[in-house]
């Protein structure tokens, strides 16, 4: 059993190893798209170096003025060329680093931007056609946390290590050059030292990235139960197990602060082995310095002469020339961070099947059918449909009954495209040509119905983007709601919060309904339309389906007895199969 395990555990590392290359290789695919802009910023900031030379040499032409001074007296006038070279050193330095930010923050903004593009197309079901049951469950969530938390990830990794390599080759080079105009000796002494660098950061890079994506796995883990718990707050209060789940959201919270701790612990240590090599190189260009101006060292073919100013400057420069190597040091945690990221918003790019399109809907009125449609949901004993049939028509008001959890809604989503079916099939037949239902030609009215924050008239263009007031007000008429339109404060101009807060859920339920009849699709899916409406608000959304239902496919899921008596048909699904069919 030992031996079993041993080779499954390296199974799984070289697994785990092989998912890492193959995120850090969709991460250079990913700044490749930018990669003239970042090159541009590595280049601003390697010839941010030049200003380090130039007020290194203005400091150490006024030490040398300075020590002059000791035997003649020194003017303002005489120090001003010396001060005048650091003012224009600084200022060339500033100017270039913050010209080499601004190119690597917009190349950085770019490339989140197109892969935020990207993953929206991804997500969307229009785009990336229905979803299988297995990904709607969290899939939803893996995207937001993509387009949000995981996009930022990347942000230090573009901005700073993705041009930390050119920098410290441009500005190492210039640096090293003008130290080596000072000084060959300590030139040498820099050069001895280098070697020793990429070890360095070899080894930092391995023992940040195991350490960061243990980091991240436990922050999603905590992220994913909170959410959970909080989705299911009353159910947990009500069984009495909120202080059972407040406990297993507090071990995770403990599980991430202890993962963060070895992220800063790895951090300090590996990034220590730089300082000590930097610390130790500049004490030795340090003595060496000290040595030679005290006139102490007297060996053949070392220089033993220097001037206060040049010591000054080569001591200045030391530390300059390593400091690209501190920050590529500190971009390896942005990068195990980045290619944590990046296996996640691969996998969900992998979701879109590449170059498969899908057809683009149109008015014509189309028909719905399901043929031996069988859904089953992950950690779910039984089917949430199994072996379902069913045909409805344009014109047709198609009603499906059934307690709650019998697959009604699961139903509507595979008809309307949104869920992809594990067997059977589910297909829009327009004419004589049959096709994959496609959202595009679908209105869906769900529970709860959705008004996103701004103006009534941005939630009502989100149906159709060019339509014009007139036809806003002609749509409330239509379906019999201009008293809702008068009824609003501000009319279109209306401000709705989240949810709609601030509206009634019977003003909610119309001004959806309006949205629906903007779109003019040919096939319109309702769930549970008039769940928890009064009977003067169901009513009036009755009055409205049936003005919406003319020429259109409507399939319909509902308790309501009002709402069966406009049914052409009814359907009663129980445990996910249908039981019987009234005409």
């Amino acid at each position: 059993m030992s031996d079993t395990a041993a080779l499954l555990a390296r199974l799984a590392a070289d697994d785990a190893q092989q998912d890492q290359q193959r995120a850090l290789q969709r991460l250079r695919e990913w700044a490749q798209v930018q990669a003239p802009a970042f090159r541009r910023a590595g280049t601003l900031r390697g010839l941010g170096a030049l200003g380090t030379v130039g007020w290194a040499a203005g400091l150490g032409w006024a030490a040398q003025l300075a020590l002059h001074g000791q035997r003649a007296a020194v003017t303002p006038v005489s120090v001003l060329p010396a001060a005048c070279l650091i003012a224009a050193g600084l200022a060339l330095r500033a100017w270039l680093l913050a010209a080499g930010d601004r190119a690597a923050d917009e190349a950085a903004a770019a490339v989140r931007h197109a892969l935020r593009g990207r993953l929206l197309d991804t997500a969307l079901p229009a785009w990336r056609g229905p979803t299988t049951a297995a990904q709607s469950q969290g899939g939803d969530a893996a995207f937001v946390q993509a387009l949000d938390e995981e996009m930022d990830r990347l942000t230090d990794w573009l901005t700073g290590y993705v041009p930390a390599r050119r920098t410290m080759l441009i500005a190492g080079g210039i640096v090293l050059a003008a130290i080596a105009s000072g000084s060959r000796v300590v030139a040498l002494l820099l050069v001895l030292a280098t070697p020793l660098l990429p070890a360095n950061l070899k080894v930092i890079g391995m023992g940040t990235r195991t350490a960061v994506h243990a980091q991240l796995a436990a922050a999603r883990t905590l992220g994913a139960r909170l959410l959970d718990q909080l989705r299911g707050l009353p159910t947990l209060v009500g069984l009495g197990a909120d202080e059972r789940a407040a406990l297993a959201v507090e071990q995770d919270d403990r599980e991430l602060a202890h993962r963060t701790q070895a992220v800063l612990r790895v951090a300090f240590l590996s990034t220590a082995w730089v300082e000590l090599l930097i610390t130790g190189t500049l004490a030795v260009v340090a003595t060496y310095c000290g040595l030679v101006l005290l006139d102490y060292l007297h060996l053949p073919g070392i220089p033993s002469t220097m001037g206060l100013g040049t010591a000054l400057f080569v001591l200045v420069l030391t530390p300059a020339y390593f400091a690209p190597v501190r920050e590529l040091a500190r971009g390896y945690h942005a990068r195990a961070e980045a290619s944590a990221a990046a296996e996640l918003v691969n996998g969900l790019l992998d979701v879109a099947a590449p170059g498969q399109t899908t057809p683009r809907p149109c008015d014509t009125p189309r028909s719905v059918h399901l043929r031996g449609v069988g859904v089953t949901f992950p950690h779910r004993d039984r089917p949430a449909l199994d072996d379902v049939t069913l045909t409805a028509h344009p014109g047709q008001v198609l009603a499906l009954t059934g307690a709650s959890g019998a697959g009604k809604s699961t139903l509507l989503a595979v008809a309307a495209g949104l869920l992809a079916p594990a067997s059977g099939s589910s297909a829009h037949e327009v004419g004589d040509a049959r096709q994959p239902a496609d959202p595009r030609a679908v209105s869906w009215i769900g529970q709860p119905c959705h008004l996103l924050p701004g103006t009534v008239r941005e939630n009502l263009l989100l149906a159709r983007p060019d339509a014009q007031d007139a036809a806003l007000d002609a749509a409330f008429a239509t379906l019999g709601f201009a008293d809702l339109r008068a009824a609003l404060p501000h009319g279109l101009d209306t401000v709705v919060g989240e949810r709609g807060s601030g509206l009634s859920s019977g003003q909610i339920q119309q001004l959806v309904f309006v949205r629906a009849l903007l779109r003019d699709a040919p096939v319109l899916c309702l769930d549970e339309p008039t769940a928890h409406l009064d009977p003067d608000a169901e009513e009036r959304v009755i009055a409205a389906m049936r003005t919406l239902a003319r020429d259109r496919t409507v399939l319909l899921a509902t308790h309501s007895p009002e709402l069966l008596k406009i049914a052409d048909a009814v359907v009663a699904i129980d445990r996910g199969r249908i039981r019987g069919a009234t005409p």
